[in-house]
Order: structure tokens, then C-alpha cells, then sequence
């Protein structure tokens, strides 16, 4: 399940399909580090990594490179179950010659897609808001992507349901919602 130099597949990410993979780049390390990466293939949440461009043009791939010192940041048995599908996007909006990001999502109780400032709907996603409710957001394989008709990045985020952790403790599941959080603290 590895890729080059013990690299797990799913933390290379494919931007063959985008027509500004540089762009997508950028956006993507707009969040410097914000959010954490699931790599379904070791079972593992990363919440400090690095990520790097690589690959010829027409071939360009992101990589994320965990930090393996920081060990501590590094959540391991993290069964594929516990990730669910949201309907969250972060995406930018181009308006008079100004980029703004909006966080867009169905609201829980009216069941309508709300768009909020990235700021003010990371808030709400925080007060669970939301789809669901509360939620312990992650970023995995497939969710940067390209609006096709407007050649533009944008994050779909997934939710970490820690009560399916069934092989982690109280204290573990408790450790992986506070250090979502405490990422995500720069972006609030």
C-alpha cells in the first residue's frame, strides 16, 4: 500500500485532471496545515505535514509529507468506517478583483445550503451547525478538487465520527476532536 520511499499511495495526490495545478497548490497551502489528512491505506490521521508539488506538466501530483517527529500528532487505528461524507466546501470567490473563501454546507435544521465567510461558517461548523451536527473535520484522497467550469480549487471535507472508534479510548477519541480543533484555531 506504499508508494516511493515507504509513502502511503492515498498521500499523493493526483492533480492530472486540473487545469492549474498550481493554483489548486496554492489554495490547498492557503490553510497551512489546517486541517488534518486521513490516509485510508495505514488507517492513520496526520496533523502536521508539509505538502510539496511535484511532476513533470501535464503529470503534477501534491504530496503530503507527515511529520514522522511529531509523533504525537499522528493518530493511528482509525478505521475507514468513522469517515463520513459531509456536504462541506471550501471554496474561493473572485468578486471585484478580491478573493474571499466561503465554506458552504446544508444547515442541520432547515436542511438548505447555507454560504457563509470561511471565518464565520468554520464557526458554525464548530457549533454543529451542519449536516449532522458537530463535527471533527478531516481532508482525505479526492478532496481537493476543480470546478470544471471555472478552472477553480476547492476542499470537500469529511467528518471523523469518533464514536465509531470503537479501539480507541474516551481520552483517545477526546485527543483526535481537540487537535481538529486546535488546527483549524489559525483559520477562526
Amino acid at each position: 500500500m506504499s508508494g516511493r520511499a515507504n509513502q502511503p499511495r492515498d498521500l499523493v495526490w493526483s492533480l492530472e485532471s486540473f487545469e492549474s495545478p498550481d493554483n489548486a497548490m496554492r489554495f490547498f497551502k492557503a490553510f497551512k496545515g489546517a486541517f488534518m489528512i486521513y490516509s485510508f491505506s495505514v488507517e492513520k490521521l496526520y496533523c502536521d505535514y508539509t505538502t510539496q508539488l511535484t511532476g513533470p506538466a501535464g503529470r503534477r501530483r501534491m504530496v503530503v509529507l507527515p511529520d514522522f517527529q511529531k509523533y504525537s500528532s499522528i493518530f493511528n487505528r482509525i478505521e475507514n468506517d468513522s469517515l463520513k461524507e459531509t456536504s462541506i466546501h471550501i471554496y474561493p470567490v473572485i468578486k471585484e478583483g478580491a478573493t474571499r473563501l466561503i465554506l458552504s454546507g446544508k444547515s442541520k435544521s432547515t436542511g438548505k445550503l447555507e454560504r457563509l465567510p470561511l471565518r464565520q461558517g468554520l464557526k458554525a461548523l464548530k457549533m454543529g451547525y451542519f449536516d449532522e451536527g458537530k463535527m471533527v473535520p478531516a481532508l482525505m484522497l479526492g478532496d481537493l478538487r476543480e470546478f470544471p467550469e471555472k478552472k477553480l480549487p476547492y476542499l470537500k471535507l469529511h467528518h471523523i465520527d469518533v464514536n465509531e472508534l470503537d479501539g480507541l479510548s474516551e481520552f483517545e477519541r477526546n485527543d483526535i476532536q481537540k487537535s481538529a480543533w486546535a488546527n483549524l484555531e489559525n483559520l477562526l
